[in-house]
C-alpha cells in the first residue's frame, strides 16, 4: 500500500463566489440610526396656528413650567380654583400677586400674538405676500432676562399672518364702506323708482284724455294699422339659430364658496383639544427622559417673558431689548438643532456657554422650513429686523403656602 505524500498531492486553489468576495472586501459600516430629537412637538389638526390658539398655549405653557421649575406649589389653575384660609398671610399675598400676574400675561398675550400677526402680514422682505410665519417666545427663569438660570424656548410654527381690521374682507363678509355703499345704492334705485312711476301715471291720464277725444276719428284706421302691423310681423320673423353647446371662452367659472367660519363652541373645543394634547406631550417628554424632562427643583426666583419680533411689531406691553440679541439668538440656535432644524455644528464652547436647551414646538399640518443660508443672504428692510422683546411685567415665584 502506497501513502501518498504531501508533495505529491496538488491542492488547488479556493476561489470564493463573486458575492462572497465582494462582501468581504466591500465591507461598509452600518448606518447608525438618528438620535431622537431632543425639543417635543405636537402637531395641531390645522393648516396654519391662528393667533389665539397661539395665545392660549403659550400660557398653558407658562403655567406648566411654573409648576415643573418648582415655582408654585400646586399648578396655576387649581391655585386660582382655592378658596378660603387666611387672606391677610404673606403666602396668600404672593399667591394673589402671581395670579394677578398670570392673569394680566394671558389678556396681554391674546393682543400680542395678534399684532405679530399682524406684523408678519406687512412683511416686505420676500417679494410674494406672506401668510405664514415663525414665532419664537422664551420663559426665562432668573433675577433678570440677561443672568438666567433656565430658559424654555417654545417655537410656534406657521402662525398665520393675518392684518387686524381686514379679517372680515379675508372672509367674505363686506366692510362698513361696502354696506354704506349698498345702502346708498338701494335709496337711489328706490328713489329713480318712485319719479318713473309719477311720470307713468301722468302720462297715463294724458293718454287716456286724448284717446276718449279721439275715438271717433281712430276707430276706421285702426283696423288698417292692424292689418299691416301683422304682415310686416310676419316678414320680419327669420329661422332663430339654435343655441351653442361651448362656452363662450370670455366666460369665467364661478368662485368656489368659502367654508363658513367656525363658530365659538368649535373655537372653544379645539382650544381645549390643543391644551390636552401639550399636556400629555409635556408629561410623556418627563417619561421618557428618566423621568426629569422639564422637571428640576429650582428656588422660587422670577420669571421673565422675552418675545422674538419685527422691528415694526408695535404693543404697549412689550419692551424692546437689543442687548440680549446675542445671548438669545445663540439659544435660538441651540434650539433650532436640538429639534432637528438645523445642521448641528461642533461648538462646544458654545454649547457649554449656552447650557441645557429646553422647549417645545407647535406644528400645524403646513410644516415650515427656513433656510439660514437664503434668509442671511436677503436683503431685510429695517422694519423687518428680528429682534427680542421683553415683557413689561413679571411673575414671582414662591414656596411658601
Amino acid at each position: 500500500m502506497r501513502v501518498l505524500a504531501l508533495s505529491d498531492c496538488k491542492l488547488e486553489r479556493h476561489v470564493p463566489p463573486k458575492e462572497i468576495e465582494d462582501t468581504y472586501t466591500n465591507r461598509q459600516p452600518a448606518q447608525m440610526p438618528a438620535p431622537p430629537m431632543k425639543i417635543p412637538s405636537i402637531t395641531l389638526d390645522a393648516d396654519l396656528v391662528t393667533d389665539s390658539m397661539a395665545a392660549r398655549l403659550c400660557i398653558s405653557l407658562v403655567g406648566h413650567v411654573l409648576f415643573l421649575k418648582s415655582q408654585v406649589p400646586f399648578p396655576v389653575m387649581q391655585m386660582a380654583r382655592m378658596t378660603g384660609g387666611d387672606t391677610t398671610s404673606r403666602a396668600a399675598k404672593k399667591r394673589q400677586e402671581l395670579l394677578n400676574s398670570f392673569d394680566t400675561l394671558a389678556s396681554h398675550l391674546n393682543t400680542t400674538f395678534t399684532a405679530l400677526s399682524t406684523a408678519f402680514a406687512h412683511h416686505s422682505g420676500t417679494k410674494d405676500s406672506r401668510s405664514y410665519g415663525r414665532a419664537y417666545l422664551a420663559v426665562v427663569l432668573g433675577p433678570t432676562p440677561g443672568s438666567a438660570k433656565c430658559r424654555v424656548m417654545v417655537g410656534v410654527d406657521a402662525l398665520e399672518a393675518k392684518a387686524w381690521g381686514e379679517r372680515d374682507d379675508c372672509l367674505g363678509v363686506p366692510s362698513e364702506r361696502e354696506r354704506e355703499g349698498e345702502e346708498d345704492d338701494e335709496e337711489k334705485s328706490d328713489s329713480e323708482d318712485e319719479s318713473d312711476s309719477d311720470n307713468d301715471s301722468d302720462s297715463d291720464g294724458e293718454t287716456d284724455s286724448n284717446a276718449s277725444g279721439n275715438s271717433d276719428s281712430s276707430d276706421d284706421s285702426g283696423d288698417e294699422e292692424a292689418a299691416s302691423e301683422t304682415e310686416s310681423n310676419e316678414s320680419s320673423r327669420a329661422p332663430c339659430p339654435p343655441p351653442s353647446r361651448t362656452p363662450s371662452p370670455s366666460s369665467s367659472p364661478p368662485p368656489l364658496p368659502q367654508p363658513p367660519p367656525p363658530t365659538y363652541a368649535q373655537e372653544l373645543e379645539a382650544l381645549r383639544t390643543a391644551e390636552r394634547l401639550l399636556s400629555r406631550t409635556l408629561a410623556s417628554a418627563c417619561g421618557e427622559n428618566d423621568g426629569q424632562g422639564m422637571a428640576s427643583e429650582m428656588a422660587p426666583t422670577q420669571t421673565h417673558i422675552v418675545l422674538r419680533a419685527p422691528r415694526k411689531f408695535m404693543h404697549p406691553a412689550w419692551v424692546p431689548r437689543q442687548t440680549l440679541s446675542g445671548a438669545f439668538d445663540a439659544l435660538l440656535n441651540q434650539f433650532l438643532e436640538e429639534s432637528g432644524e438645523r445642521p448641528t455644528r461642533d461648538d462646544i464652547k458654545k454649547k457649554k456657554k449656552g447650557g441645557k436647551v429646553e422647549g417645545v414646538w407647535i406644528r400645524s399640518r403646513q410644516r415650515i422650513t427656513e433656510d439660514p443660508e437664503i434668509i442671511s443672504e436677503e436683503e431685510i428692510p429695517e422694519d423687518d429686523e428680528m429682534i427680542w422683546w421683553t415683557w413689561d411685567g413679571r411673575l414671582v415665584g414662591f414656596a411658601d403656602w
